[in-house]
């Protein structure tokens, strides 16, 4: 089919999809190191915290089976939001720069840049999660990180808060903290910390601090006995902020609501055509246990 005025945008909207998936399908998904994905059922997903028992009692012959309640908790929720964008094509641009307009380039963007800044745009939230962990109020009426966790079944009180700049010496006491982690019950869950999360900026500490073979930063034969802790950097995490993770455990989570979905459209009045691209999704954490964090 020849292309003409009438008929251009939706000749050329196969060719700007399949640019902007296999953009967004080929750029490095870094979210996913640290997050929980999966597929929301509905706008709103509740994660409800239960209590938890107790170890047991000891009794006697002859006596009824011991009993305790399980209280119920905070509730943590996950609300889907809307992230869209879109750039228009004219027929005078395609017309007079055909070339590029196949390529999926259009006025004001281009289906590639679409993908990159959905792409930018998830791997921002996901990393704010930590950014903003010191000083926002979660589910549980305390920050992310904080030393003060309430616990259902138990008068104590739980602590993911650690600080101090990456170092040694703290990545250890982070390590003991993630390690004394403790259930709603007061139990310890047996925590370990497996990963060390940080920015571009604390890269190179981090790799010093656990690949060393020596212990970093000393002039002695002191061995680095900090072991199966794996460094990994992630671009939108910022600063000195440093995070301990045990990834048998779900903390920060991104549901899908509806996946991103590419489209055309013609404008009114015009001989133009609109292409967007449209996504719903939601990133946050429904527990603070297997995370442990230090604003450096």
């Amino acid at each position: 089919m020849k292309m003409n005025r009438s008929n251009f945008g939706e000749l050329l909207t196969p060719v700007h999809k399949k640019v902007f998936f296999d953009e967004f399908d080929g750029l490095e998904k870094q979210y996913p190191g640290f997050t929980t994905v999966y597929d929301m059922n509905k706008k709103d997903d509740s994660f409800p915290h239960m209590g938890a028992l107790g170890m047991w009692d000891q009794n006697s012959e002859g006596n009824t089976i011991n009993e305790s309640e399980i209280n119920q908790g905070d509730t943590a929720t996950l609300t889907a939001q809307r992230f869209d964008q879109g750039y228009s094509v004219t027929w005078e641009l395609v017309r007079d720069d055909l070339y590029n307009v196949m390529k999926g380039l259009g006025q004001n963007g281009s289906a590639a840049g679409l993908a990159y800044g959905l792409q930018a745009r998830m791997e921002l939230d996901a990393a704010n999660v930590i950014n903003n962990g010191f000083g926002n109020v979660g589910y549980d009426g305390v920050s992310l990180f904080n030393d003060n966790h309430p616990l259902i079944d138990s008068s104590a009180a739980g602590d993911n808060l650690t600080t101090g700049a990456l170092t040694p010496d703290n990545l250890k006491a982070g390590m003991t903290l993630m390690r004394n982690q403790v259930n709603p019950a007061g139990l310890k869950i047996m925590a370990r910390a497996k990963e060390l999360l940080t920015g571009p900026d604390l890269e190179f500490t981090g790799k010093e601090i656990t690949q060393s073979t020596l212990q970093a930063y000393e002039e002695s034969n002191t061995k680095n006995v900090i072991q199966g802790v794996v460094p990994k950097v992630y671009d939108y995490i910022t600063g000195s902020k440093w995070v301990l993770r045990d990834p048998r455990f779900q903390n920060i989570t991104l549901g899908w609501r509806d996946k991103p979905t590419f489209d055309s459209y013609q404008l009114p009045k015009t001989v133009d055509w609109f292409y967007y691209g449209y996504a719903r999704y939601s990133v946050g954490y429904v527990h603070w246990m297997g995370l442990v964090g230090s604003q450096g």
